[in-house]
């Protein structure tokens, strides 16, 4: 049940170095809290102002220019801005987006929802035998997994079902299902998987291969894992690169309708890779419930892609655990797969139809749109909802607005905190895991990181020693060398340069040393 949800009334107050015209006089300054009031937000147009003294020496410090940096820090209780610096640029979020996702599945589909996986049938059950077609129909749960596949039998067992003499279908036309989540992503990356309705273990699979290429002896296996249960994969198969075909990746996809992995004749003698299933999350996911289901004595045909009529009996249905939990280990983990079928799963309840995952993106652009009008959402762009892209777009100032209204929300029957109340931000949001001098640090942060060659940031609260909390958004970009990264990035290359590894180095400390002086100064 979609729960209905609210924002607590605030009226946050700016601070310098933001100034306002003495013409607007006090008439407008009454005006802005009367719509403050309403919505949060922060006044726009303003220019960066010139670095302060810290911040230069912490840039200098670390070794990055003023114009990559930009941040927005303002107190959780009233909204009250406490630092600013180049907040109104944007800058390109990476995974920090998995947390606006977030919060508009929270608001939108209510703490109480529960994505749910589907079983019907249609015939008619005689000595073991269905004499109709079974359906397996999926509804966009980022976490199903092969433990969950024995509810599925179980129900099959239960209505005395060992074999189908119809179809055995799969139906994944809740969401739109595509190749993978950013075609300019290096082909065999496993973040980068296909996206579907009817997605299982995160539309990965495990290669893992014995001996040299060419060898004799040489053997390589596809298995499906899930907290120790490995299932070997129908639907995705393997090869080796032909003789000729000229090209330095280990492992590379080829142009058929299914997943078949060309291999690098160059391998060592023996290895590990986990790859995405691209082509067809959908059919491979069936696939992989055949097998299981074979192992327990129940044989299914192939399956085929179809729509499950309305007429067909339901069988089985297995729920997700609670949206919040799921978000929670979304955050956590940053897993993309999770953050666009979360999103794809919120637009389609704003809209009551599946939408591509750009299209998607910008229907929840415009839902924050009308939900926060008075925000300056100039520049304002996301390409997807997990920010597996360099072409988003968002300010400091427009990620705190979102902040900010999604850590006051509270639940219009039972009021903040109550049994039904969502819960609070801090309790999606993770610990940063930094070691060492900064551990003690991470403990006073929760946030959500977002890393990209030339790209970081992270945004969430501070608890300062004097016991505030504070809300931030903090995001660095060098353009200029995102652009050439992009520009001479090959699509089958993995790995990423050493200057590219050593720059994000330099940012994640930078953005330590400034939490730091934060919580030391507020």
């Amino acid at each position: 049940m979609r729960a209905t949800l609210t924002r607590r009334a605030a009226v946050p107050a700016d601070s310098p170095p933001y100034r306002y015209h003495a013409l607007f006089g006090l008439a407008f300054i009454l005006a802005g809290i009367a719509l403050w009031a309403v919505g949060f937000a922060f006044p726009s147009g303003v220019r960066a102002q010139p670095a302060p003294k810290a911040l230069t020496r912490l840039l200098q410090q670390h070794r990055l220019d003023p114009q990559d940096v930009g941040y927005h820090l303002f107190r959780l209780t009233d909204g009250q801005v406490v630092d600013t610096y180049d907040a109104d640029t944007p800058r390109i979020p990476a995974s920090t987006t998995k947390l606006i996702t977030a919060l508009a599945a929270l608001e939108i589909l209510g703490e109480d929802y529960r994505f749910q996986t589907r079983l019907l049938v249609s015939g008619k059950v005689h000595e073991s035998t269905l004499y109709g077609d079974l359906y397996l129909v999926g509804g966009g749960d980022p976490t199903l997994s092969t433990n969950d596949l024995q509810g599925f039998v179980d129900a099959l067992k239960t209505a005395g079902i060992t074999q189908v003499s119809g179809r055995f279908a799969f139906d994944e036309s809740f969401l739109t299902t595509t190749q993978e989540i950013n075609p300019k992503q290096p082909i065999a990356a496993a973040y980068n998987p296909g996206v579907s309705a009817l997605s299982l273990n995160y539309n990965r699979v495990q290669l893992r291969w014995k001996g040299k290429p060419e060898a004799k002896n040489f053997r390589t296996w596809l298995r499906s894992p899930a907290d120790g249960i490995f299932l070997p994969v129908a639907g995705v198969s393997t090869g080796l690169i032909p003789i000729g075909v000229q090209s330095d990746a280990p492992f590379l996809l080829d142009g058929g309708s299914r997943d078949h992995w060309l291999l690098s004749r160059q391998l060592p003698a023996g290895g590990f890779k986990e790859l995405p299933i691209r082509r067809a999350p959908g059919k491979v996911a069936a696939s992989l419930f055949r097998t299981y289901c074979l192992q327990q004595g129940i044989t299914l045909p192939l399956p085929q892609a179809a729509s499950a009529p309305t007429n067909a009996r339901l069988l089985y249905t297995h729920d997700s655990k609670p949206l919040p939990e799921i978000l929670s280990g979304m955050l956590f983990h940053s897993n993309n797969l999770s953050a666009e079928l979360t999103g794809l799963v919120t637009s389609r309840a704003l809209r009551d139809l599946p939408l591509s995952i750009a299209d998607s993106a910008a229907l929840l652009t415009d839902w924050y749109q009308r939900r926060l009008p008075q925000t300056d959402w100039t520049g304002f762009v996301s390409m997807n909802h997990s920010g597996l892209s360099s072409m988003s777009r968002h300010s400091p100032r427009q990620l705190t607005a979102i902040l900010y209204n999604g850590a006051t929300l509270t639940s219009e029957q039972t009021g903040h905190g109550g049994p039904n109340a969502p819960p609070p931000l801090l309790d999606l949001l993770p610990h940063p895991e930094w070691e060492n001098e900064w551990a003690e640090l991470g403990e006073k942060v929760r946030a959500k990181s977002g890393t990209m060659s030339y790209i970081d940031g992270l945004i969430g609260i501070l608890t300062t020693r004097k016991g505030h909390q504070l809300g931030f958004a903090l995001l660095l970009t060098d353009f200029a060398r995102r652009v050439a990264f992009d520009t001479a990035r090959h699509a089958e290359r993995v790995q990423t340069p050493p200057e590219a590894e050593a720059w994000t180095e330099r940012a994640k400390a930078f953005e330590q040393a400034l939490l730091l002086h934060w919580r030391r100064t507020y």
